[in-house]
């Protein structure tokens, strides 16, 4: 699901909706720009099919408007509540205010769960930074409120420079939800990055968050977008990566069939207008020519047709159009080093691109397409590219400019 906030500064919340809904997503969580008219807001998300089982609803209301809160989860379907930050003059400078904070919250969760509903805290930096007596804030309001849950938001970690594993391992009985976005301080985008795309390695994350025995919601949600469908397509794209890349499999499957051709025009027009291939991008040689093309087959599936094929003729059958496979791998040091262990040698390319040749080492370097790769040879020289796929290389990037693009 996508948290609305996101879009609060690019779009109107119906706009928001249509890219939403059109990108894939089956839920929004909501926030206080939603509460003005909650039954008219809940026709437009049912007419775009879209739900929203939780929303951010200001620590103000749940105090002194309790019962308007109750109509929105009636008019909207909201199940889990979220009490979603405090104003810098509001916050607590000592642990016993903290824990009196944490008093306040735990009443809000008993009248919430006594009709049924959940109340979540979610975090920003600041309750994750020591007090003098060495325990943090987040810790102090968890044991305050003990039924109270936690809307864990990663991208808040990572910007108080701390490890959010340990969080998620240290609470995970209490998470139910978390907000997953990145950082990247050379951006325009007040230092937050598009999931996959800051500077955050995400493999671990994801790793520990399939182990959470109550987390309901992967949330999308970046704080200062410039592109709202930008933003939606490549967290979505990076997030299916994310959810199935497993480190303990040496592979994920295969990732394009490459084929020398001879004449690329020809060639270009059979794969695009008969068999129904698009070209996702080009990469030129330095005299500006044509190194390759890539068409998507599916988003995890291509062709590549690499011109300049030498003679009338195609090969005899036994090597009609092959040039090698590409598998792709989660983590290709750990790939590599697996199959050296059962006694397979590395290959690099020659410079002249006739050939790859075994070498002792791994054989790792950064193809031009910005991702990873290494190469072996099987007994009959079949050559075997090993590829770790960079969600900021050129492919996953192709992906969400198209999905970008479907939406607007």
């Amino acid at each position: 699901m996508v948290q609305l906030y996101s879009s609060r500064n690019v779009l109107s919340q119906t706009e928001a909706l249509d890219r939403i809904a059109a990108a894939g997503y089956d839920g929004v969580e909501g926030c206080w720009l939603n509460f003005e008219d909650p039954a008219a807001f809940r026709k437009e998300l049912d007419l775009r099919g879209l739900a929203m089982p939780q929303a951010h609803v200001p620590l103000e209301m749940l105090e002194n408007e309790f019962g308007r809160v109750i109509d929105l989860t009636k008019h909207l379907g909201i199940y889990t509540v979220i009490a979603p930050w405090l104003p810098e003059g509001e916050r607590p400078s000592s642990t016993d205010g903290w824990r009196n904070l944490g008093e306040r919250l735990d009443l809000i969760e008993g009248k919430l769960r006594a009709l049924g509903l959940r109340f979540a805290w979610h975090n920003h930096d600041f309750e994750l930074i020591s007090l003098p007596d060495g325990r943090t804030p987040i810790d102090i309001l968890l044991e305050a409120a003990p039924g109270m849950d936690w809307e864990v938001d990663v991208g808040w970690i990572l910007r108080a420079g701390q490890d959010p594993v340990r969080w998620l391992t240290s609470y995970a009985g209490r998470i139910v939800a978390v907000h997953l976005k990145d950082i990247r301080p050379d951006t325009l985008e007040e230092g937050w990055a598009d999931l996959g795309f800051g500077e955050s390695d995400w493999s671990d994350v994801f790793r520990t968050l399939r182990a959470l025995p109550r987390l309901a919601a992967h949330v999308a949600e970046h704080d200062a977008p410039l592109d709202f469908s930008r933003f939606v397509s490549r967290w979505k794209i990076a997030h299916d990566r994310l959810s199935v890349l497993r480190r303990d499999r040496s592979f994920e499957g295969f990732t394009h069939v490459t084929l020398k051709v001879r004449d690329l025009d020809t060639q270009l027009s059979f794969y695009e207008r008969v068999m129904g291939f698009r070209e996702m991008f080009r990469l030129p040689n330095e005299d500006c020519s044509v190194f390759l093309v890539y068409l998507r087959i599916n988003d995890r599936q291509y062709l590549e047709l690499f011109p300049g094929a030498i003679g009338e003729q195609a090969p005899n059958p036994d090597a009609r159009g092959y040039q090698h496979i590409c598998l792709e791998v989660a983590d290709v040091d750990a790939t590599v080093e697996t199959l050296r262990a059962r006694g397979a040698r590395m290959c690099l390319w020659r410079n002249d691109l006739s050939g790859i040749y075994e070498v002792n080492g791994t054989a790792i370097t950064m193809g031009r397409d910005g991702n990873r790769q290494s190469w072996i040879k099987d007994p009959e020289g079949n050559r075997i590219e090993l590829m770790e796929l960079n969600l900021a290389g050129m492919q996953y990037g192709a992906m969400a400019a198209r999905l970008s693009t479907s939406i607007r």
